[in-house]
Parts: structure tokens; C-alpha cells; sequence
């Protein structure tokens, strides 16, 4: 079963109706006019101006009737609860519960082996309506067919069906309107189903109940193997790989929710694609030892990588209704473009390797390959990469053995180069498409180079990583404490990045090589048998890193890519500065009274309606002293990089119980916290109770940390240090505790009944729901973003295991 970890407390039906009233006084609450609240039967109060109350054309005034609060609701376990307002986080979230089964028969002899499996997976999600089931198969089967050949194949194939939430979302993501869709849950959700009030929201309520994104996968991968010895020091293999995979999404926004609203009546979509590769590996392996104290291993060899790929998606609007939904297409009357593409990659390899060992004490390791990619230019596909290691087990040595202390001590060093050929296929072409331009005084056809590919660059080539590592390891006490150190160098060139490039060029975009980033950093893990006894087994598993990178090369300051919207230039990549450094502004505080308005510049010759309107807006610091707040102003106000992670993992077992704990954290890292950037007091979105207790107000001035409340879309808050948190947490991983059975009768060889808890506590700082966040996935120039991201689960299993 999985749960919610946490929620994020937003505003009550009452507390939200003052938010709203609040911000309809603060916006006219300028020079000469003078506002008051009356009292109201009860304890609610209405904003009213000079007595009367306010009545503000299209603003949207509540009081807490406006949301439902009589009546019975009834849940899927037949609870009746009042209704009080909404609670949206309520509506969308769920425990998922979740059940998975494996079987597998595995055999074999010295002629042969087999294993077949099988395993079924249906997985709730904690969104309602999301979910995940997967069918799988695998089989493994070997044969020595000869005493000098072997053959040998592994055949993979799933079959998964996913129901997707929007999550990780900024435009009408379940998330997001879930928590900034303003609290109503009445019977005509129209009065406030609209961009207008909620820009970018849909109602949680009605999408996670209707709203369809369904996606089917097939994959089948398969490996197999043809192993001959030549000699009794000499083999070759042939391995090869095949995988295929199918995909199918289809999605459908009914009437109800804001992609499918009139005028569109409805909003369907299709999309397929197929993906297939072929892996070839020819291998001459020379391994042999001489005089029992020379061991030499070698390898040499030739791989061939081809992958084939192809996608097509097709859209349609306004359908008659929302019965067929995406299986009639043809039944929306406004169809969208039809978008297709193919492709294909290639990169061949030749590659050889050299194992040299004396007497296990002193070992040698020599490497060398040369890559070719399809996705490169001419004269540019083709680069070597070479690698070495030596070691010195230091503990074989007479004068350590002498000691009697050391079990292993072992120093290595080696150094390393790889290749990312990081781009697109075709990416480095042009692309012409079908295009009209105006000759002889009329419209002709021709083909022009598109401008979203970007510019087309012939000197693109691969980008390159040399790595340096020192390392040391031990074990002492008949290897009870094991402690391992590596320190590391590594320096990536010729970083492979779509720039954007001046306008003049014709095209916005191209990818280049440029510049550099280091990374260097230390490694430590230890092992520690704490208590071995007969009935008692305590293991103790640590380690902790250390990384610093830092970026260098560049002619001048660039920026990753925008995150959403108006969300730009947030990530700077700066000379000497790590990947993840976030820029903007650093903030000042509050005007708290008109002398401190007059006192800046800005508005030291502005009327006094400008001025007093800006009461309670924030403060930016002027760091370079013009006067002004200007782009000039920004500064490094984050850093998404941790000081340290770690892991702790304690191990236990008393006679036949196993107890098991794993602890992992990250510190020193900041967060960019975009879940923040809708808080802006300034419309009618909902917003955290947080952030309304320490709002500004005229009374609560020196404590606030918001800004007032007030009724404008156009409230501009810059990108600024308020936006970053501290992302640094320490988190209870996993928990498990099992039981093997003695056994009850003949056949069964085993039987283990375990449980296991996952993010069972979490000791944060950070405001979200998780401090474990990473929205653009594996993209290290954005990394460490929250934007209304799916938060990780706390699970709850029970397992059996029966061996026959």
C-alpha cells in the first residue's frame, strides 16, 4: 500500500474568503479613500468603502456561504464526512495499494541449465486513477553442446498498461490545481471554471475523474551467445542483442475539464511509436597464466550497434460528444496536423583490453577503443578513447603479512577517457521543409531550412571525459571492518549544447561544442560486522560523498534552458561556477511606510497614490548602486549541489528474524521551490497557510514574508532568492523485517514471510511535499527543481516466498 508522505496545508473556506475580500480592499486602498469593515452576523465581516459595501465590477468577493457546507458526502468505503469546502489534496489523493506475484522453475546439469519466469505487477498509484500493471516473462537457457562450444540465450518480454496523472505539470497539471483552485466545491463549478480566475487550473475534482491518458507498452529484449574455445587459453564469442519496443498513447479532455472547455468540445489525441536496435559483439579473449605467477588476460574485438526508430501522432477537436472520445478520430470536426518522423543511428567500435596480474599482487590494466557515430558530421564520427589502471595489493607483501593486523590492503590508481555523442539523430543536417515565398509578385512553392532544428554546425564532434582515480582499500580483524577511499578527477570538453544563437543568423538555436566542467570529489564507504554470533548477526553498511564541479571555457555567462513561461534565465552557467548555480535577485524586505517608498529613487517623484499602493510590496536590493532595479541587480543567490550525501544501512538477524534499516540524506543542497512562483498574493488562486499567516499587513509588518494581498494578474515578483530552499533532508529509506520458517513437510525447501516500510519518516526543512526532487529528470543544467512534482510515496508491503 502506498500513502501520501505529507500535505501541504492551504487555505480553509473561511480563511481563503478574507484572503479574497482582503485582497479587494488593499487594491483600493490609495490616497483619499478610506475603508472599513463592518460587522457581519456571525464572525465574518465584508469589505465595505466609507460604510457602504464594496462593490467592485468582476471581482470576485465570497463569504464562506459560497462554499458548500451542509449536506453528506459519501466515500467509495461508505463514509459520510460534512462538507466543509474542498480540500482538493483530499479529492486527488488516494492510498494505492498495489500486489505482485513471481514464479519462477529453474533446472539444469553440467550439459545444460534453464529458468523460466513469470511476474504480474498491479500498482496503484497515490493519485487517484493512476495506476501501472505489467505482465512479464523471462526465460535463460544454456547448453554446452560440445566440449568446446557453449550456446546460451536470455529472452525478456513486458507488457505494461499505464494510467498517467498530469503531474510534474505547470499547464492544468492535477497537482498544481489541486493545491491553487480556490477551495469552492459547490453544485455549479462554471462561476469559477475559468483561465480568468485560475490561469493555467483545471478542476482537480472533475479531471482526476475524467480525464484520460492511457499509454500501452510492448518490449522484448533478447541476448544470446555462441561461445568457442579455440585453445585451451583462447576463446571467442559472438553475442547478440535485440530489442523492440511498440508504444501507444492515447488521450481524451472532455467537456469538463479546461483542454476540452467550448469551444473545443473535447480534445482528442493518438500517438505511436516504435523503437527496435541490433547489438552485435565478436570477441577473441586470450587468457592463460605462466609459471603459476604471470596471469595475462586480453581481449579484442569488433561491435556494431544499430538502432531503428518511428513515431506518428495525430489530434482533433470539437467532437459531438464525449461517448468514443480518441477511438473515433475521425469524428472531431477540427483535426489537428498529422506528425511523423523516422530514423536511425549507428555506431561501430573496435575495441581491445589487456589484464596482466603477478602474483596477485601487482596488476596492470591497458584499454583502448575507437567509436564511430552516425550522429556526428563527416570528418568528425570517429574518436579513440583510452583507458589504464594499476594496483598494488599491498597486504601480499611479507613485511604486511608480518604484521598480523591487515586482512587486505590494496592501493590503486587509474586514469580514463569517454565519449558522449549526445545528440540527435540527424541533428547535425539541415532540414528542409516545404515553404511559400514571394517571386515575380506572387506566392511560390520551394523548400527552406527549418529554424527549430537550429543552425547547422560541421564541426560538431564528440564530446570527451578524462577521469583520474586514486583509491584505497582495507580490511582488518579477519575482514570484520572493510574501508574503502576514492578520490577523483574528471574533466568532461567540448560539452555538447543547443545555444541559442543572434536572430540575424536566420535560425534561434544550434548545437556546439563549448567550454568545460570539472568534477572532483571523494568517496568513502565502510563495512562492520558489529556482533557475529551463532544467533546474533549485526552488519553495519556506510558511505559518504563528497563532489565539487565547476564550469570553465565559456566566452561569456549562458543560461539552461527556461523552465516554464516567464520562468528564464534561473540556471547560469558562469566561469568557475558548479553546474546548478541559480541566479536572480536578493530581496530587502518590505516599504513598510511612505518614507521608505519616497526614500528609493523609483518613486521618489511619484504621486501618492503610486506610493501608497506600494505598501507591503517587496524590497530589491540595489547591489551595483544605479539607483535602479535592473537585470544588473542579479547575483548567485543558490546552489543545487549538495556539500555531502550519504547512506547508512544497519542489518540484523536473531536466529531465524532479519530486521534491516536503511538511512539515506543529502545536505547543503538548495532547492528551486517553482511551486512558489503562483503564490503571489496577487489573484485568485489559493495559496498556503503559511504564507497567509506571515503575509504583510499594516499590523504584522516587522514578522511578514509575503507581500499583501492584493487583486492584479499583473504583480510582478522578481526571480529572486525567495524562490530557493534548503533542500537538504534525512530520510528513514527503508525498513524490512522478515521470518524464515522451519520447514513444514517434504518439497518445500524454503519459506520467508517478510514486511517492508519505504520513506517512513522524512526530517526536512523544506516547505513541499518532498524534498527529493528532480523535475527535468537527467538534465544536470536544471536540476534540483520542484515544480509541482509527483511526491514520493510512503509504502507499506507484505510478501511470502516459497522455494520447492
Amino acid at each position: 500500500m502506498a500513502t501520501l508522505g505529507r500535505k501541504v496545508k492551504m487555505l480553509g473556506p473561511f480563511d481563503y474568503a478574507s484572503y479574497i475580500n482582503e485582497q479587494a480592499v488593499n487594491s483600493k486602498n490609495y490616497e483619499g479613500v478610506d475603508y472599513q469593515l463592518l460587522p457581519y452576523p456571525g464572525t465574518w465581516s465584508y469589505p465595505t468603502i466609507n460604510g457602504q459595501p464594496v462593490t467592485t465590477s468582476g471581482k470576485y468577493q465570497p463569504s464562506p456561504e459560497d462554499f458548500l457546507n451542509q449536506g453528506l458526502r459519501t466515500d467509495q468505503y461508505g463514509n459520510q464526512t460534512l462538507v466543509q469546502g474542498a480540500d482538493w489534496q483530499d479529492e486527488i489523493y488516494q492510498n494505492g495499494f498495489s500486489q505482485e506475484y513471481n514464479l519462477s522453475v529453474s533446472g539444469g546439469s553440467e550439459k545444460g541449465w534453464h529458468m523460466f519466469s513469470g511476474n504480474f505487477l498491479n500498482q496503484g498509484g497515490t493519485i487517484k486513477n493512476s495506476d501501472y500493471q505489467r505482465v512479464a516473462l523471462r526465460t535463460n537457457i544454456g547448453r554446452k553442446v560440445r566440449s568446446w562450444l557453449e550456446l546460451g540465450a536470455n529472452i525478456n518480454y513486458t507488457n505494461g498498461l499505464t494510467n498517467f496523472a498530469k503531474s510534474n505539470a505547470y499547464d492544468y497539471g492535477i497537482i498544481r490545481s489541486a493545491l491553487i483552485f480556490p477551495v469552492t466545491y459547490g453544485p455549479d463549478m462554471s462561476t469559477i471554471e475559468s483561465d480568468q480566475l485560475n490561469w493555467l487550473a483545471s478542476n482537480p475534482g472533475v479531471y482526476v475523474n475524467t480525464a484520460k491518458d492511457q499509454l500501452r507498452a510492448n518490449n522484448v529484449f533478447s541476448s544470446s551467445y555462441a561461445s568457442v574455445k579455440l585453445l585451451p587459453f583462447l576463446t571467442f564469442r559472438q553475442n547478440l542483442g535485440f530489442s523492440y519496443s511498440n508504444n501507444n498513447r492515447n488521450t481524451y479532455y472532455n467537456r469538463n475539464t479546461q483542454e476540452g472547455r467550448t469551444p473545443k468540445n473535447g480534445s482528442a489525441g493518438q500517438s505511436d511509436n516504435w523503437y527496435q536496435s541490433l547489438t552485435s559483439e565478436s570477441l577473441l579473449t586470450f587468457d592463460k597464466t605462466f609459471q603459476q605467477v604471470h596471469s595475462l588476460n586480453a581481449v579484442a574485438g569488433f561491435t556494431y550497434e544499430q538502432a531503428n526508430y518511428s513515431a506518428k501522432s495525430m489530434t482533433a477537436t470539437n467532437f459531438p460528444n464525449d461517448i468514443t472520445g480518441e477511438f473515433d478520430m475521425a469524428a472531431g470536426l477540427n483535426p489537428g496536423p498529422l506528425v511523423s518522423s523516422r530514423g536511425r543511428t549507428q555506431l561501430a567500435s573496435v575495441l581491445a583490453r589487456a589484464n596482466y596480474s603477478y602474483k596477485g599482487k601487482y596488476i596492470a590494466t591497458a584499454s583502448f577503443r575507437r567509436d564511430g557515430s552516425s550522429r556526428l558530421t563527416e570528418g568528425q564520427k570517429f574518436a579513440n578513447f583510452l583507458s589504464g589502471a594499476l594496483a598494488w595489493r599491498i597486504s601480499e607483501e611479507q613485511f604486511v603479512k608480518n604484521l598480523g593486523v591487515l586482512n587486505d590492503l590494496k592501493l590503486r590508481a587509474s586514469y580514463g577517457r569517454t565519449g558522449n555523442q549526445g545528440v540527435n539523430a540527424y541533428q547535425t543536417r539541415a532540414y528542409l521543409a516545404v515553404a511559400n515565398y514571394p517571386l515575380g509578385g506572387a506566392l511560390s512553392s520551394g523548400f527552406a531550412e527549418v529554424d527549430w532544428r537550429g543552425a547547422l554546425n560541421k564541426t560538431l564532434k564528440w564530446e570527451t571525459t578524462d577521469q583520474y582515480n586514486l583509491g584505497l582499500d582495507m580490511a582488518f580483524l579477519n575482514n570484520r571492518i572493510q574501508f574503502t577511499i576514492d578520490a577523483y578527477y574528471k574533466k568532461t570538453n567540448d560539452l555538447l549544447q543547443n545555444v541559442n544563437i543572434a536572430s540575424s543568423n536566420g535560425m534561434r538555436t544550434q548545437w556546439v561544442n563549448s567550454g568545460y566542467v570539472t568534477n572532483k570529489g571523494l568517496e568513502l564507504t565502510g563495512k562492520f560486522v558489529a556482533v557475529d554470533r551463532d544467533a546474533f548477526k549485526w552488519n553495519i553498511d556506510a558511505n559518504i560523498s563528497f563532489n565539487r564541479n565547476a564550469i570553465g571555457g565559456l566566452a561569456a555567462d549562458r543560461f539552461a534552458e527556461r523552465l516554464w513561461y516567464n520562468a528564464d534565465n534561473i540556471f547560469i552557467q558562469r566561469n568557475g561556477m558548479p553546474i546548478g548555480s541559480m541566479f536572480g535577485y536578493i530581496e530587502d524586505g518590505f516599504y513598510d511606510n511612505e518614507a521608505e517608498v519616497r526614500a528609493d529613487q523609483t518613486y521618489a517623484n511619484a504621486s501618492n497614490a503610486v506610493v501608497r499602493s506600494k505598501l507591503g510590496e517587496i524590497k530589491y536590493r540595489d547591489l551595483n548602486g544605479d539607483g535602479q532595479i535592473t537585470a544588473s541587480d542579479r547575483t548567485i543567490i543558490g546552489n543545487t549541489n549538495p556539500d555531502f550525501v550519504f547512506g547508512l544501512t544497519n542489518n540484523f538477524k536473531y536466529k531465524d528474524f532479519t530486521l534491516g534499516f536503511f538511512w539515506q540524506g543529502s545536505i547543503g543542497n538548495d532547492i528551486f521551490n517553482g511551486n512558489l512562483i503562483d503564490m503571489k498574493m496577487a489573484n485568485l488562486g489559493n495559496i498556503t497557510q503559511d504564507i497567509y499567516n506571515t503575509r504583510w499587513t499594516e499590523e504584522n509588518n516587522e514578522n511578514a514574508l509575503w507581500p499583501k494581498a492584493v487583486s492584479t494578474y499583473n504583480r510582478t515578483m522578481l526571480t529572486s532568492d525567495r524562490y530557493v530552499e534548503n533542500g537538504s533532508y534525512v530520510r528513514l529509506k527503508n525498513v524490512n523485517l522478515g521470518y524464515t520458517f522451519k520447514i513444514p513437510f517434504k518439497g518445500l525447501n524454503s519459506l520467508y514471510l517478510y514486511a517492508s516500510a519505504t520513506n517512513l519518516l522524512t526530517i526536512t526543512d523544506y516547505s513541499w511535499f518532498d524534498p527529493d526532487v528532480n523535475a527535468f529528470g537527467g538534465d544536470a543544467s536544471r536540476k534540483g527543481v520542484d515544480i509541482y512534482s509527483y511526491p514520493s510515496s510512503r509504502t507499506f508491503s507484505l510478501g511470502i516466498k516459497a522455494d520447492f
